[in-house]
């Protein structure tokens, strides 16, 4: 292992605090590391989780702090179903690649799922239509559902309604938008599975390393012996105990971690790991995901959790409130993050989109959608 200033904290030799501040760095959330829009944001990390867009959002402008909500709104961004078969914005270009490693997989997932819902062939019967009406004008979901039964379609039960979106999505029929609606789309270009899978090792260490495969397996969902095979691929790569990361990661000095920042909700920081270690404390995990599928908002300061976050209204403005874990750590830096992050949600956030101030269940994927 090159030489890092961390030996002597267990078989990886590096300690907790520098694994930190170089996944941050990683992940573009440091000041030196940040992205200049939200398709970079996007592909530094591989796509972030959707099934909330105004959390998808967020982790944009964490990763790209100049970015508006309009900015990310108006991108090329592509929202569907790939990594863990949840739902997720991509960069375009990164579509054909993931494909090849996770296509297979999650179409016959969707498929299976479909099937179990009893209404398969009602559902096969209005394929045709759906991508009409999309071809004609991007809709959202319970728009095109009325659309459809405005053709004579029947009403597909609550279950099937939850698959109809990723299952025609997995077959390259649809494709979300970054605001939540659809469009028609066509199948992505074939790629070679063995260099998609050389190119998921290597993009995985350059938005999540260090990591171990057991972080990449947890992270795309992929089974233990495809991951290593995965990182095996990425090319040259170098090791401290379990951990892998692209040559010169453990040598380099990391940026400085920036003294406050607000993560969203499935921010890809939580979900890049098998363990939220080192930046949630073990005692404080449970506070960052109660259950019921919700992974709440972070607060992070000097790198590391310190509360979880949300918003409630104030004059009829979003203004955000924290849960800290113990006792409170105001600063100039958190207020004006905080400021930050109020004028990104700004005078569109409406009832409608308000985010929970404290503990909630959220419905886990696919049941939490986007209508």
């Amino acid at each position: 292992m090159a030489e890092n200033g961390g030996v002597g904290a267990g078989e990886s030799g590096v300690t907790a605090d520098w694994l930190g501040r170089l996944r941050l760095a990683a992940q573009g959330l440091t000041p030196a590391t940040a992205a200049a829009d939200p398709v970079d944001a996007a592909r530094a990390v591989v796509g972030v989780q959707a099934q909330d867009v105004r959390a998808a959002a967020l982790a944009l402008r964490s990763r790209a702090p100049r970015v508006r909500r309009a900015d990310v709104d108006r991108s090329p961004l592509v929202r569907t179903w790939t990594l863990r078969g949840t739902v997720h914005l991509h960069d375009p270009a990164d579509l054909p690649w993931l494909d090849a490693v996770l296509g297979l997989r999650n179409r016959a997932r969707f498929e299976a799922a479909m099937r179990r819902r009893g209404q398969y062939e009602v559902a096969s019967g209005l394929l045709s239509d759906l991508v009409t009406l999309l071809a004609e004008r991007p809709l959202d979901r319970a728009s095109l559902l009325a659309a459809l039964a405005g053709r004579g379609h029947p009403a597909l039960g609550q279950p099937s309604v939850n698959m109809l979106m990723p299952w025609a999505a997995a077959q390259g029929l649809v494709a979300g938008l970054p605001d939540g609606r659809y469009r028609a789309a066509g199948p992505p270009p074939a790629v070679d599975a063995e260099v998609a899978l050389a190119t998921l090792g290597r993009r995985y260490l350059a938005g999540y390393g260090p990591a171990s495969a057991a972080d990449l397996a947890w992270w795309s969902g992929l089974p233990l012996a495809t991951a290593r095979r995965a990182l095996a691929a990425a090319g040259p790569t170098e090791t401290a105990g379990e951990l892998f990361a692209l040559p010169g990661t453990f040598g380099a000095a990391p940026p400085a971690v920036p003294p406050a920042l607000l993560l969203a909700a499935f921010d890809p920081i939580m979900l890049g790991y098998r363990r939220r270690e080192p930046l949630v404390a073990a005692d404080h995990d449970r506070r960052v995901l109660p259950g019921g599928g919700m992974l709440r908002p972070v607060v992070l300061v000097d790198g590391r959790a310190a509360g979880t976050w949300g918003v409630r209204v104030r004059a009829g403005r979003p203004a955000v409130i924290v849960e800290w874990f113990g006792d409170p750590a105001p600063s100039a830096e958190l207020d004006a993050e905080m400021r930050r992050v109020e004028a990104f949600l700004g005078p569109r956030w409406t009832a409608a989109e308000r985010l929970p101030a404290g503990p909630a269940r959220t419905p886990t994927w696919p049941d939490a959608q986007v209508s």
